[in-house]
């Protein structure tokens, strides 16, 4: 492998409110390439030291998961003042994307798929719940944002969880605020909401909605406001299955109620158990499911027409990332002081191939297609000027 892989930028796949979400390709030595994604901190947010903490705390968190459950992260650096993270690419969609075609055509998942998909996310959380350090330390990991959305399943069929970015976790180094919610309203366990002490729990409670949604082919915890919304996660009521899909039995109406019972106690004590007993179900239920029903279900998902494609924004978003521009993550830029972004004015070309730092990964470097010199990049933005937004 070449000391400086790079990484050749495809597309940008998603943005949201802290981070954006590019496809690359890998390259390296005798034609080998590799699609990979990776995530990068929104500009705006690279001075806000706290957010930083919280993101490499994922990155460091992820590289301790080996999961065929949980998305592989292979590395992680920083370029243009900002850091990303080099992670597995999912060719797929995510089970959001699944729940709004199915919501759509106004039919809910199938029994026998939804409840698959569960017990693979179960197989996932349960993995990074009982984890060691190498010293046999429990980690002691909380994914505490499992949502639809951090549910990616690929078109072959195989499903993966996503964004550790709120976890909690004993390896972690930077503190969580104290009396600060954190997680999607709709998805939160009412002991969240209530400021009391948060385990593992929370994350099959989470995974109970995602399951009951699934089924009834609607939002169970979703009020007019976010504070109407955090009152129905407080009261936890659920309302019956059977009355929302005739289809679903009652024995599986009872595993869910007991993911998703108000008090921990008498709620599943591990995810384990959880897809134990959706296991057995399936097998009761006598209907054959596998990962290529999953993958149908999927593509059938990703097959949806999109929204027209606009040429000249076209043009103008591959001018954007042919300009980006990563470089290698230095012991300089992952210090913890107050001087971890690098100043505006200086050069980050320069520097010896000594201050890199080892990071074992498939990446020390991001970049655009093509190297750009600077006398092009004005030139690029002149042209940039020149197509209509």
């Amino acid at each position: 492998m070449s000391e400086q892989q790079r990484y050749r930028v495809l597309k940008r796949l998603a943005s949201g409110g802290m981070a954006e979400v590019f496809v690359a390709e890998s390259a390296g030595i005798e034609g080998f390439k590799k699609q990979v994604a990776i995530k990068r901190v929104l500009p705006q947010l690279s001075k806000k030291e706290q957010f930083i903490a919280m993101f490499l705390d994922e990155a460091r968190l992820s590289a301790h998961l080996s999961h065929s459950n949980v998305v592989s992260v292979f590395d992680i650096g920083v370029g243009d003042g900002t850091y990303f993270i080099v992670m597995e690419f999912v060719d797929g969609a995510d089970l959001k994307a699944v729940m709004e075609h199915h919501k759509k055509i106004g039919r809910p998942v199938p029994v026998e798929i939804a409840v698959f998909i569960t017990a693979k996310i179960c197989q996932g959380l349960a993995y990074a719940h009982e984890l060691e350090n190498l010293e046999g330390v429990p980690l002691q990991i909380v994914h505490r944002d499992i949502t639809p959305a951090n549910v990616l399943i690929t078109k072959y069929g195989e499903v993966k969880i996503v964004d550790f970015g709120l976890a909690k976790a004993s390896s972690q180094l930077a503190e969580s605020d104290a009396g600060v919610i954190k997680g999607k309203f709709g998805y939160l366990a009412p002991e969240t909401v209530l400021e009391q002490g948060v385990d593992h729990r929370v994350d099959i409670f989470a995974l109970g909605i995602i399951l009951w949604e699934m089924l009834a082919g609607r939002r169970l915890f979703l009020g007019d406001t976010d504070f109407a919304t955090v009152r129905l996660v407080r009261e936890a009521n659920i309302p019956s299955l059977s009355g929302l899909n005739p289809d679903v039995p009652r024995e599986l109406e009872q595993i869910i109620g007991r993911a998703l019972a108000r008090d921990q106690s008498t709620r599943y004590m591990s995810a384990r158990d959880f897809g134990r007993d959706l296991t057995r179900f399936l097998f009761r239920l006598g209907r054959s499911v596998n990962e290529d029903d999953v993958a149908k279900t999927v593509r059938n998902a990703m097959g949806v027409p999109g929204h027209p494609v606009d040429g000249t924004q076209k043009i103008a978003d591959l001018i954007d990332l042919m300009l980006l521009e990563f470089k290698s993550l230095t012991k300089d830029s992952a210090s913890t002081g107050t001087s971890i972004f690098p100043e505006p004015e200086e050069d980050e070309t320069s520097g010896s191939t000594s201050d890199v730092m080892e990071l074992g990964g498939l990446a020390d470097e991001l970049e655009g297609p093509d190297p750009v010199a600077s006398e092009e990049s004005s030139v690029a933005s002149w042209f940039r000027g020149l197509i209509p937004r």
